[in-house]
């Protein structure tokens, strides 16, 4: 089973696909992740793929396609968690055989508050909100607040979003693999829509 999740910046993609991948034994590729790794690295790549995350920009199609395909190879069942994010990158995944694509809609209004009350553990990489995914109460201090989560870099993130991704939501309706579902209603929710969109697949 070949997965994609997508979805504005702060709909809970990760948590989802966190999720999807122990109950349907998949391998959780977080495009996101995959990117802050690799631009924690000493190379050439690395420091042009940090000058993107910060500014909240794209990287360029083929740095991430490169990274995906790199790390698909070793599994067979996955679930991509925010890429393709442009058409590019879309169209560099017709050899992949992607089965489904599902899409979290959550308003910008939303987004704007979700990004505010969001938290990352230095240690472990995972993500936590301050409402709708509490962190452990002995973790809580140590959480910090990403560089792209700053109010400036949240609203270029949405900008980007609506200008480059928005497309690769009608690429994929057009070949009839996309199913969206309510992203603003409470995780558990959220989660059951999509779990049972899975199912049907």
């Amino acid at each position: 089973m070949k997965l994609v999740i997508l979805g504005p910046p702060g709909s809970g993609k990760g948590t989802v696909a966190s999720r999807l991948a122990k109950d349907f034994h998949l391998k959780h590729l977080s495009i996101g992740q995959l990117l802050r790794e690799e631009a924690c690295r000493k190379t050439k790549s690395a420091k042009e793929i940090s000058k993107f995350i910060n500014k909240g920009d794209l990287v360029p199609n083929q740095m991430s396609i490169d990274l995906v395909k790199k790390q698909v190879k070793k599994n067979k069942n996955y679930i991509l968690d925010g890429f393709p994010r442009a058409i590019g990158q879309a169209e560099g995944t017709k050899d992949l055989d992607i089965d489904l694509v599902i899409y979290l809609e959550v308003s910008e209004k939303d987004t704007l508050e979700r990004l505010g009350k969001r938290r990352t553990d230095p240690l472990t990489g995972k993500t936590y909100h301050l409402i709708f995914l509490p962190p452990p109460k002995n973790i809580i201090k140590r959480l910090i607040k990403r560089k792209d989560d700053t109010p400036k870099a949240i609203k270029e993130r949405l900008n980007v979003f609506n200008k480059e991704t928005k497309p690769v939501l009608k690429y994929f309706k057009i070949r009839g693999m996309l199913k969206k579902v309510n992203g603003a209603q409470t995780p558990d929710k959220v989660y059951a829509a999509v779990k049972k969109a899975v199912e049907e697949l």
